[in-house]
């Protein structure tokens, strides 16, 4: 178990945590009591729409602020981006209309639990003391408070800075029973619970690990006094990190640590069986199950909760893939103990599947995590060269102002001495001669700025080019060690097949494991590439290139021997000599031309 898991479900906890606002109206806070009561039910997929009606029945600023906030915050823990950054910007331009200053720290609020969704801490911890800077000189509102400063603790624990996690936590902690909040008071205990085993991981001193426990236990203490005030969620996250205690750090006896443990997990188990905690923690319960079988040496039932957790993750209409390749990897390892080696390469194999699938899941989220990025630093660019234009423009009011004084002041000292009548007509050429300079450097400015906007909007496409190329060199390089994994599986998969002793099937397995600190040097160079590399061998050959081809190109290009080769794709060296006289055919190169330096020098030539 890892209780960094737990602590992301408390940060989203946290921010969806209600202020009592006193400027807002009755109807809205109604509406917020609602939402809060929905998430201590795991009920979440009928907020957005209380919210979207709330929405269309107010037009006050301050209300907009509030109820566009929670609208984010929910559409980013689903992992909409795109949708939860358009009310993100809803809110902070509402807020920006008011004078509260409750409203726009919950804005900021919310554009700090959207930038730690992007894993972004430096932007977290501006976002989040920006938004104590409006709250801080107020009494009251510790609600949002406690969800600041517990947006802080998250994004120095990822820095893991000790000193400033404990500062911020114990604030939190706080604020929470200012708040008499007792699911943030819960979620507090865990989040300094965390902080004490993350310090232990660093130095295992013992009494860390027992501070650890005892936060948890108020956690606990905390629910099972008012059950109805913690959600299930939050207990559920208590319960499995008390139940991992005894599994990975308590010095009782094993049946004693085991009692307990399952005792945990049965509380767990329950607010699941009820529906008011995520399915998605079932597998970590299975998971401390299964480990604590292994350790009792019961491998089959230690494989048969693995399989419970799986059908349960195959069953969710979501994907699940990291968590699948977690559990096909456990599954394997049983299998190996087991000297099963069939079924431990079915589980590598189902492994790698999942691992695909997980990167190309990883690159959709950010692909979106990118365009939001760049949305994003459009409109700052934007709203600065506005603010640029702003000044400017007062400027040229003042300037105006100027002249329009001077030519007052002219026009009376004309009237009042006629003597002076010609020293005036001078001045008077003098100033719009002036004027018609300050004519030209204003349009020279103009050209400035919009020759600027040009030049940031090139800058602009060429890092998205630049992030494009980035993108398509991993997946190349991914690709290739895949497919090479997968040529593996295969020719384990025949010898099986063909009746092989499990000694040349394990022979085969170490040698694979040689040979992957190799695959990570082919894998780095190729991702220095140029991305129209492979373009341009399709334009140069005479015949078409398979995928085969085109991976012998690169590791030829990479200077790879004709052992290295052979070695990578288990393959005998003949076959690699005889496979790069047809790609000299297929190139229509001479006998004396060297493939090696061909391919370099097309390179060079990109």
């Amino acid at each position: 178990m890892d209780l960094k898991i737990c602590l992301l479900v408390a940060i989203s906890v946290v921010c969806h945590s209600i202020v009592r606002g006193q400027h807002i109206l009755t109807s809205t806070q109604e509406v917020l009591d609602k939402v809060e009561q929905l998430q201590l039910q795991n009920r979440p997929q009928e907020i957005p729409v209380i919210l979207e009606d709330a929405i269309q029945s107010t037009q006050s600023a301050d209300d907009l602020a509030y109820l566009y906030a929670y609208t984010s915050s929910y559409y980013i823990s689903q992992d909409s981006l795109l949708i939860g950054k358009k009310f993100l910007d809803l809110s902070l331009e509402n807020a920006g209309k008011s004078k509260k200053g409750t409203s726009k720290a919950i804005a900021y609020r919310a554009k700090a639990f959207f930038n730690n969704r992007l894993n972004l801490p430096d932007s977290v911890i501006k976002n989040a003391l920006t938004g104590l800077k409006y709250v801080e000189s107020s009494s009251g509102d510790p609600v949002t408070k406690c969800g600041l400063n517990y947006l802080l603790y998250g994004a120095y624990s990822k820095w893991d800075d000790g000193e400033k996690m404990e500062k911020y936590i114990r604030a939190s902690a706080k604020y929470a029973l200012e708040a008499e909040n007792v699911n943030l008071q819960a979620n507090a205990a865990n989040g300094i619970s965390s902080m004490y085993q993350a310090r232990y991981r660093k130095t295992p001193e013992r009494n860390l690990i027992d501070s650890s426990f005892i936060y948890l236990n108020k956690s606990f203490a905390l629910h099972q006094k008012n059950p109805d005030k913690v959600s299930g969620n939050t207990f559920a996250i208590t319960c499995i990190n008390l139940a991992n205690y005894y599994l990975e750090f308590s010095t009782e006896e094993e049946e004693v640590k085991k009692q307990k443990a399952f005792e945990y997990l049965d509380y767990a188990e329950h607010k699941l069986e009820k529906k008011e905690a995520l399915d998605d923690m079932l597998v970590n319960i299975l998971g401390i199950k299964s480990s604590f079988a292994q350790k009792d040496g019961d491998l089959k039932v230690a494989e048969q909760y693995l399989l419970k957790g799986l059908g349960l993750l195959r069953s969710d209409n979501r994907n699940h893939y990291k968590l699948e390749y977690a559990v096909n990897k456990d599954l394997k390892e049983i299998a190996l103990k087991n000297n099963d080696v069939r079924k431990a390469l079915t589980y590598q194999q189902r492994a790698e599947d999942l691992l695909k699938k997980s990167f190309d899941e990883q690159q959709l989220f950010n692909a979106q995590k990118l365009e939001v990025q760049y949305e994003t630093e459009k409109k700052d660019q934007q709203l600065k060269l506005l603010s640029e234009r702003e000044a400017f423009r007062k400027k040229q009011n003042y300037l105006y102002g100027g002249i329009a004084v001077t030519l007052l002041f002219g026009l009376i000292f004309m009237f009042a001495s006629y003597h002076f009548k010609l020293k005036y007509a001078i001045e008077r050429e003098k100033k719009l001669a002036k004027e018609k300079e300050d004519a030209e450097h204003q349009a020279a400015l103009e050209l400035k700025i919009e020759r600027e906007e040009q030049a940031r909007l090139k800058a602009e496409q060429e890092l998205s080019d630049l992030k494009r190329q980035q993108l398509e060199k991993e997946a190349l390089a991914n690709s290739l060690i895949i497919d090479h994994k997968n040529e593996m599986l295969k020719q384990i998969q025949g010898k099986i097949q063909d009746g092989g002793e499990p000694g040349d099937i394990q022979k085969l397995l170490k040698e694979e494991m040689l040979l992957r600190a190799d695959f990570e040097d082919v894998k780095m160079q190729i991702q220095q590439l140029h991305p129209t590399f492979f373009n341009q061998l399709t334009e140069k050959a005479v015949q078409k290139l398979t995928s085969l081809d085109l991976k012998y190109c690169a590791y030829i290009y990479l200077q790879m021997t004709t052992k290295q080769i052979a070695q990578a794709l288990h393959v005998e060296p003949q076959s690699v000599r005889m496979f790069k006289y047809r790609l000299k055919q297929k190139f229509e190169l001479g006998k004396d031309v060297d493939l090696e330096k061909f391919l370099i020098d097309l390179t060079a030539s990109i």
